[in-house]
């Protein structure tokens, strides 16, 4: 047990499934005298050990077992059958916000959790600051009840909580899915470090690139029982080829969505870009001697887009302001997933190996022609100007990460696997020997 965070021995679970509710009292009534129910094993002689500093996925369709296992490893229930070793401190993202009150505020609803998960009010204090921060909730929210909050906040304050508990093993049902996707790319980014500082994660979702990308281990569960054990990518292709993976899902022509905002002949910053900008998510940074004060995506007769087609030609266009002067400029952009990882980036410099010189007081427009050959998805878009002597940013006058969205969605017409496409033909020629 020493190298294991956790260990199951022969584990099963057993309920009671009563055909009506009444059989229930009329059994209870008897002292069992008069069965009046079946049996269901949800689980049937589990045994599974996760190492330390180990993410092991769970997948299966719905009903095979996989939250019933989740909850014995949490302790929410218990066994029929069997053992339940773990190391150290158990947090479980089974179901976020369980124990919040709604007539509590925010901050008391995180003192009231944390020590219904075992912790004392000296250690949430300690970890306080940590929590709002990573909530990005203001201080009028957290001094609110919660039954005021939307959706999205109630779960960002919950999984704020849990991710900072630091805990030995860390089990996750589909809570890496919350909030927008800039607070999914921040809960990955999270689990990523906790995985690099050693802690054991258990992981359950129906999101297989997500099983692929961070887990080091998958098994396959079926009707209670683990059939597969192996490496993700083998793991996930035979689930795939077992009927049990997620249907394409078909886009319909009429989904893609525009907002109208034709550009003006001259050089006016239109007021949802600039909006774009002043609102982003992520971070900002940079000397100031060039300053971004709008970004949009348009098509081609200047509509804003939200939404584009894997294939469309979509125009980037970056609006900045020069408050200095400055001899070698180069405008970037980068897109990036629901995992924070950069999926295609570019810069003026790689394009054309051009220079570009700006006076103070010029209001500059730069515009990319993007073919965007992406899977299907949501996508932040981070947007710069920099100095570029290479194809490496060297001076950073503005980089602002998340100051926008656009979803890819994928034509019925066009299939393809992976994350991009990549246009192909094919031939096939016979030969008679």
């Amino acid at each position: 047990m020493e190298h294991h965070a956790v260990k199951l021995q022969g584990i099963s679970k057993k309920y009671k499934r009563y055909k009506k509710s009444h059989h229930r009292l009329l059994e209870w009534i008897t002292s069992g005298k008069i069965k009046m129910h079946e049996d269901f094993w949800a689980l049937k002689n589990v045994s599974l050990s996760v190492d330390k500093g180990e993410c092991i996925g769970i997948i299966g369709h719905n009903g095979a077992g996989k939250s019933t296992l989740l909850k014995l490893l949490s302790k929410s229930l218990w066994p029929t059958t069997g053992t339940v070793m773990a190391q150290g401190n158990v947090v479980s993202l089974l179901e976020l916000g369980t124990g919040f009150h709604p007539e509590l505020t925010g901050i008391e609803n995180i003192y009231t959790s944390g020590k219904l998960l075992g912790y004392s009010n000296e250690y949430i204090t300690s970890k306080l600051n940590g929590i709002i921060e990573f909530s990005e909730l203001s201080e009028q929210f957290l001094n609110q009840s919660v039954k005021s909050y939307s959706s999205g906040m109630y779960v960002r304050l919950a999984f704020s909580l849990f991710a900072n508990l630091e805990p030995d093993v860390y089990i996750v049902d589909e809570a890496l899915s919350v909030g927008d996707i800039f607070f999914q790319q921040k809960c990955f980014d999270f689990l990523q470090q906790l995985k690099s500082n050693g802690t054991a994660i258990i992981l359950v979702t129906h999101d297989m690139q997500t099983v692929k990308k961070y887990c080091d281990r998958v098994i396959i569960m079926e009707d209670g029982c683990i059939t597969h054990e192996g490496n993700p990518l083998e793991m996930v292709n035979l689930f795939y080829t077992m009927g049990r993976g997620p249907l394409n899902e078909q886009i319909d022509e009429n989904n893609r969505q525009m907002i109208n905002n034709s550009l003006d002949e001259y050089i006016e910053v239109p007021e949802e870009s600039k909006r774009n900008v002043l609102h982003a998510v992520g971070s900002r940074r940079g000397n100031g001697d060039i300053k971004i004060i709008g970004a949009v995506i348009c098509d081609v007769e200047g509509n804003e887009l939200r939404t584009a087609q894997t294939g469309d030609r979509v125009f980037l266009n970056i609006y900045a302001e020069v408050i200095k002067d400055t001899p070698n400029l180069t405008f970037a952009y980068q897109f990036s997933d629901r995992h924070n990882t950069v999926v295609f980036g570019q810069n003026s410099y790689m394009l054309d190996r051009t220079m570009l010189s700006a006076s103070k007081s010029e209001i500059i427009k730069a515009e990319f022609e993007i073919e965007m050959n992406l899977f299907q998805g949501l996508y932040t878009v981070m947007v710069a100007v920099t100095e570029c002597q290479t194809e490496s940013a060297q001076l950073i006058y503005d980089w602002v990460e998340g100051c926008m969205t656009l979803e890819i969605l994928r034509p019925i017409w066009r299939t393809f696997h992976g994350a991009a496409y990549m246009d192909s033909s094919f031939k096939i020629e016979s030969y008679k020997p």
